[in-house]
């Protein structure tokens, strides 16, 4: 059943991470955890960009750490009173909320497809334990083919990482996979209509978009729907209840040179383009480090004001800028779904 709410990579390396080694449970599926060969080159992309942002994502990745505290909040009220022993967060970045789904469970893996992130993590909270007070496990692994054997965690816990994945309907019938009967899964997840006035500006001077192309709100819901039938390629047997909500988060940029700076330094720009950028670099030479030139720049920025003026209706009343001096807006539309395993 599915409703909606009222309401708004690198090689695998798990040897790299020392404490993985001390996991005891039969969860992890250490064949898995070799390194991959095969692996999309996307991916590898990827994960290059967020360990080369590792150092730097909690300084700037501001509006994903409010969606992942979303995220926490809605996965706090659906496993409310209940008991449980084996927790995931999947794509966990630098372990922002790692800490609290650890004390949620007495056993707590984190898994992300870049292993810069996943050292940062575990810096982060080499001192925080589960709540059996047992240390949080780490593993580089990806979501279209999760390191874990079938039906053994209780909580998933994912927030803006599974936009990056090849296929929704993959990544879905994983976490199905995974999930253990009376376990669920709380998904933040980024949109293709998110980062949409800088598309439509890229799109609108004629310019070849530097803005990563994202799966749609149908295209989670329809794999999210197919769970538990014939068309799903795992072993997912099981009842699932599916509910969802769309909210859309807003941030603000002095310019669009800003804009594109921010999205790198987060390690969100993979579009071919560099993923370090030097502050203290001058207008031409930052717009070069952004794989954009100077006059393609001042083109960006007046077609974004332009836009502004035009659609500022569409910004509810929390985000409508008072002035242009509060600068440009770049929003993020998040589908947040929560998915119940129960026995059949």
């Amino acid at each position: 059943m599915i409703e909606a709410l009222d309401e708004a990579p690198e090689a695998m390396a798990c040897a790299e991470i020392d404490t993985l080694t001390t996991v005891t449970l039969n969860t992890v599926n250490t064949s898995v955890c070799e390194a991959d060969q095969a692996q999309n080159v996307s991916k590898n992309t990827v994960a290059k960009h967020f360990s080369a942002a590792s150092g730097q994502y909690d300084r700037y990745a501001q509006v994903q750490k409010q969606i992942a505290q979303v995220n926490l909040e809605l996965l706090n009220k659906v496993r409310a009173g209940q008991d449980a022993a084996y927790s995931v967060d999947l794509g966990c970045g630098t372990g922002i909320h790692t800490k609290s789904l650890a004390g949620m469970s007495e056993d707590c893996l984190a898994i992300d497809i870049s292993l810069g992130m996943l050292e940062m993590a575990k810096r982060n909270h080499a001192e925080t334990t589960t709540a059996a007070n047992k240390a949080i496990q780490y593993c580089t692994g990806d979501a279209d083919n999760l390191p874990l054997q079938s039906g053994t965690v209780d909580i998933i816990h994912s927030s803006m990482a599974l936009q990056w994945c090849t296929s929704p309907n993959i990544a879905i019938d994983e976490i199905a996979r995974v999930l253990s009967e009376n376990g669920s899964a709380q998904l933040a997840i980024m949109l293709d209509s998110s980062l949409h006035e800088l598309r439509l500006a890229w799109d609108s001077l004629g310019i070849a978009s530097r803005v990563n192309r994202f799966f749609s709100q149908q295209q989670w819901l329809e794999a999210a729907e197919q769970l538990g039938t014939a068309q799903v390629r795992t072993n997912t047997a099981g009842q699932f209840n599916i509910q969802y909500r769309v909210e859309q988060f807003t941030e603000w940029h002095k310019s669009s040179l800003h804009m594109l700076r921010a999205l790198k330094r987060i390690g969100a720009a993979t579009k071919n383009n560099p993923t370090h950028v030097n502050s203290g670099l001058n207008t031409s030479a930052m717009a070069a480090s952004v794989g954009i030139s100077k006059q393609e720049l001042r083109a960006l920025d007046q077609k974004m004001y332009q836009q502004l003026l035009a659609d500022s209706s569409q910004y509810g009343s929390d985000s409508k800028p008072s002035s242009l001096g509060q600068g440009l807006p770049l929003s993020y539309q998040v589908l947040f779904i929560s998915i119940h395993k129960s026995q059949d």
